[in-house]
C-alpha cells in the first residue's frame, strides 16, 4: 500500500509540475496575443489569446482532476478513482467543442456584416511566438504522458498542438491580410475555431468510451491471450474482457485446467496468470481470473446439478445398509460434463476387516446407479 501511495504522489507531482508549467506560458501568450491583436488590429490573433485563456481552465481541471483521481483505493472507491481523471478529459473535450463553436459564430459574423480591418506587421511575431511555444509545450507534456501513460496530460498535450496549429492559420492569415486579403483574418479565426472544436470532440468522444468500459484495442487483446494460453497449466482460454480505467487497464478472464486438479492448484495457476500479465503489461492494475474445468462459454453444462449438502443426503439413504459407509473419510466430488464424480476414500483397515474389497467396491458402485446425475463413483483407500 505504501509502494502505491508514493507512486500515487509521484504521479501527481509529475503531473501538477508539467501542467503548472504550461499554465504559466499559457498566461503570458494569453495576455500577449489579445493586447497586441487589439492593439494591431487582428481578430485572429484576439481569437487564439482567448483559446489560451481557456488553457488555463484545462490546466486548473488537469491539476484537480490529477489529484483526485491518483488517491488510492478506499471503502467507496475499492477500484480506485483513475475514472476522475477520464471525466475531467471529457469536460475538458467539451469546454473546447464550447469555445470552438462560440467563436466560430463571432468570426462568420464579422465576415459577413463586412467588419474587417487590416491587422499590423507587430502581430506576425506574436503569432509566431505563439507557435513554437506551443509546439514545444506539446512536446513537454507528451514525453510525462507518455511515461505515466495519462489520459488527461495526453489531453492537454494535443490541447498544445491544437494551440500550435491555430497560431499557424493565425500566422498565415494576418500575412495574407497585410499583403492584400482583407478577409483572410477573419476566415483564419474561423478556421482555427473549428480546428478547437474537432480537438474537443475528439477528446470527448474518447473519454466518454472509457467511461462505458471500453475494451483495450484488438491487437492488444490478441496479444494478451496468446501470453495467457503459454502460461503452464491454462489449457484453453476463453470470455477475456478487458476495460480501461484511467491510465490502467483492468482484465478478467476464464481459463481452463485440466479437470481432476485440487482447488489449491488450480488456485496456484489463477495467481501466475494474475501475476504475468501484470509484470507483462505495466497498466494492467486488476486481474480476476475464473478457475474452469471445462468451457463453459456458451453455458455451464453443470449449473442445474446438485450442491454437496443434497448430494450428500441422497448418498446416506442409499448407503444406509452398507455398513462399511460410516467409515468413509472423505467424499470428492467432481462436477463434469454434466454429471457428477464421486470419489471416497476410507481407511486400509477396512481392507483387512473385508474380505472381498472388490465386493465393497461393488456394492457401492451399484447403489448410485439410481442417482441419473452420478456418472461414476471411484472408492480409494489410505
Amino acid at each position: 500500500m505504501t509502494t502505491e501511495k508514493n507512486h500515487s504522489e509521484d504521479r501527481y507531482k509529475i503531473t501538477a509540475k508539467v501542467t503548472i508549467v504550461g499554465a504559466v506560458i499559457n498566461c503570458i501568450l494569453a495576455v500577449l496575443k489579445i493586447v497586441i491583436g487589439v492593439i494591431g488590429h487582428s481578430h485572429a490573433l484576439i481569437v487564439d489569446g482567448i483559446h489560451s485563456f481557456s488553457d488555463l481552465l484545462s490546466d486548473a481541471l488537469v491539476v484537480f482532476a490529477a489529484k483526485k483521481g491518483n488517491q488510492c483505493p478506499d471503502e467507496d472507491h475499492p477500484y480506485g478513482h483513475a475514472r476522475i481523471e477520464t471525466a475531467f478529459a471529457a469536460v475538458l473535450g467539451g469546454i473546447l467543442i464550447a469555445v470552438g463553436i462560440g467563436i466560430v459564430i463571432d468570426a462568420l459574423d464579422r465576415l459577413t456584416s463586412g467588419d474587417i480591418v487590416t491587422p499590423q506587421s507587430m502581430t506576425i511575431w506574436v503569432a509566431l511566438l505563439s507557435v513554437l511555444s506551443k509546439e514545444a509545450l506539446y512536446r513537454y507534456t507528451l514525453v510525462y504522458a507518455e511515461r505515466l501513460n495519462s489520459n488527461i496530460l495526453k489531453a492537454n498535450a494535443w490541447h498544445h498542438r491544437s494551440d500550435a496549429i491555430s497560431s499557424i492559420v493565425v500566422l498565415v492569415g494576418i500575412i495574407g491580410s497585410i499583403s492584400g486579403i482583407p478577409y483572410l483574418d477573419a476566415a483564419a479565426a474561423v478556421i482555427v475555431s473549428m480546428m478547437i472544436a474537432k480537438i474537443g470532440w475528439d477528446i470527448a468522444k474518447e473519454s466518454i468510451e472509457q467511461l462505458v468500459d471500453k475494451g483495450l484495442d484488438g491487437e492488444k487483446v490478441r496479444f494478451i491471450s496468446s501470453h495467457i494460453t503459454e502460461i503452464p497449466g491454462v489449457r484453453h482460454m476463453h470470455m477475456l474482457r478487458t476495460r480501461q480505467m484511467g491510465a490502467e487497464a483492468l482484465l478478467d478472464v476464464h481459463i481452463e485446467v485440466a479437470p481432476q486438479l485440487s482447488v489449491s492448484e488450480g488456485h496456484r495457476i489463477s495467481d501466475e496468470v494474475s501475476k504475468e500479465l501484470t509484470k507483462e503489461f505495466p497498466d494492467i492494475s486488476q486481474v480476476l481470473v475464473h478457475i474452469d474445468p471445462e468451457d463453459d462459454e456458451e453455458d455451464s453444462t453443470c449449473s442445474n446439478l446438485p450442491l454437496r449438502k443434497e448430494i450428500l443426503s441422497d448418498l446416506d439413504q442409499l448407503w444406509a445398509d452398507i455398513e462399511q459407509s460410516k467409515l468413509i473419510e472423505e467424499v470428492t466430488l467432481h462436477y463434469l460434463y454434466g454429471k457428477v464424480s464421486v470419489q471416497i476414500i476410507m481407511p486400509l483397515s477396512v481392507l483387512s476387516s473385508f474380505e472381498e474389497p472388490a465386493l465393497l467396491a461393488k456394492h457401492f458402485v451399484s447403489s448410485v446407479e439410481k442417482l441419473d446425475y452420478i456418472d461414476k463413483l471411484e472408492l480409494l483407500y489410505r
